[in-house]
C-alpha cells in the first residue's frame, strides 16, 4: 500500500481539528471572550471550555483575569513552573489593574522578565478609538528601549542587571546595543531612580511613525526583587509625558503598590529559576 493511499484511507480525529478551529479563533481575534468563541466556532459553550483547558494546560493559550478574554501565550507550547507563576501573578494583580484601568483612560500593561526581554503577561486594553495597536506593542518588548525592560533594569538588583546587561552585550540586534555603553545604562538607571517611574526610549520610532507611542513604567517589588512592571501607553499627539505623568503616575505607583500588597499577603514568592 503506498503513502497515498494510506493517508487516505485514514480517519482524521475530529477532537483534534475542532482544536484547532478554537485555537486559530483566538489567534486571529488576538483576545476573545467565551461567548465570542461560541458565536465563531459554532460549538457549545462546554465543549469549548473543555478544549480551552486542554489549551491552557498545554500552553498554547491563557486567560486574562482582567477582561476574562482568551489570548495566544507570548510563549506558546510553553508549560511549567514558569507560567503557573506568571498565571498566579495575573490574577493577584489582576483588582489593582482593574482598578487602574478605570481611572486611566489609556492602556495598562504588567510585565515581567523574560530572559533578555520584557514579557506582557495580558492586557486590557480601553476600547475609546485612542488605544495603542495590540500588535504595535508587541508580546517581548526589548529591554533597552520598552519602557518595562527600562523600569525593569533601573529597579532590579546590581547583579541582576550586570547579568542581563552582559548577555544583551552579545546580542547582534542594533536595539540591544547600548548594553555596550555602560555609561547610557547608569545615567538611565540614576535618572528613572530618581523620578520613580521610567520612560519608552523616545529615539526607537521616528517622528512620522504611525507606531510611535509613548509608555512610562513603575516597577512592583518584592522585596528587593522586582516581579514586574506596571506601564501606560499613550499617544504622543494626543497628551505628552509631562501631562501624563501628572495625572497618572500617583495612580500607577498605588496600582503597583496594591499588587505588592496582594503578592505579600497571598505568601506569593519570585520566579522560578
Amino acid at each position: 500500500m503506498s503513502d497515498i493511499t494510506g493517508a487516505q484511507s485514514v480517519k482524521s480525529i475530529d477532537a483534534l481539528r475542532r482544536g484547532l478551529d478554537v485555537m486559530l479563533a483566538i489567534q486571529r481575534s488576538s483576545a476573545v471572550t467565551l461567548s465570542e468563541l461560541h458565536r465563531q466556532t459554532g460549538l457549545s459553550k462546554a465543549t469549548l471550555l473543555r478544549i480551552l483547558k486542554t489549551l491552557q494546560q498545554a500552553g498554547w493559550t491563557e486567560r486574562s483575569e482582567v477582561d476574562k478574554r482568551y489570548v495566544p501565550t507570548s510563549a506558546t507550547g510553553e508549560s511549567g513552573p514558569a507560567v503557573a507563576w506568571r498565571t498566579r501573578l495575573s490574577a493577584l494583580a489582576a483588582p489593582s489593574r482593574a482598578t487602574l484601568q478605570r481611572v486611566v483612560p489609556w492602556p495598562i500593561d504588567l510585565g515581567v522578565r523574560d530572559g533578555t526581554a520584557m514579557l506582557i503577561l495580558d492586557t486590557d486594553r480601553p476600547r475609546n478609538g485612542l488605544a495603542v495597536n495590540y500588535r504595535v506593542l508587541g508580546f517581548r518588548p526589548p529591554m533597552l528601549l520598552s519602557s518595562l525592560g527600562r523600569c525593569y533594569l533601573a529597579f532590579c538588583p546590581e547583579d541582576e542587571r550586570r547579568e542581563i546587561l552582559a548577555a544583551l552585550a552579545r546580542s547582534p540586534n542594533d536595539f540591544d546595543r547600548n548594553a555596550r555603553r555602560p555609561e547610557n545604562v547608569r545615567r538611565m538607571v540614576a535618572h528613572a531612580r530618581d523620578l520613580g517611574y521610567v520612560a519608552r526610549d523616545p529615539t526607537s520610532t521616528r517622528m512620522d511613525s504611525p507606531d510611535r507611542f509613548g509608555a512610562v513604567s513603575v516597577p512592583v517589588r518584592l522585596g528587593d526583587l522586582v516581579v514586574g512592571c506596571l506601564s501606560c501607553a499613550w499617544l504622543p499627539a494626543v497628551k505628552s509625558e509631562r501631562e501624563i505623568v501628572a495625572e497618572h503616575l500617583a495612580d500607577l505607583q498605588r496600582a503597583a503598590q496594591g499588587i505588592e500588597r496582594k503578592l505579600q499577603q497571598a505568601g506569593f514568592g519570585p520566579p522560578p529559576a
